[in-house]
């Protein structure tokens, strides 16, 4: 059976909030290790990683912020 228009545009709704859902989880893991490795977050860290709308971006910060051994080093991969 065919989608109406209104259907479509639901769906796609959900596609995107689902998307947004997801990216806000992982930058919050990604804010939780920056925390506990380097126990404090700049204001402008933590906005980048709370704009950023991209879950594989989010997953290689993640890794990133495993493996920086500063907070400079961390914060060179968000540029």
């Amino acid at each position: 059976m065919a989608m109406t228009t209104a259907q479509e545009l639901l769906r796609e709704g959900e596609a995107i909030g689902e998307t947004r859902g997801e990216a806000k989880g992982k930058a919050g893991t990604v804010l939780t290790i920056i925390r506990e490795k380097f126990k404090k977050i700049p204001k402008g860290v933590e906005n980048a990683i709370r704009q950023m709308r991209d879950p594989i971006a989010l997953d290689s910060l993640a890794v990133h912020a495993v493996h920086s051994k500063t907070l400079d080093e961390f914060s060179e991969a968000l540029r």
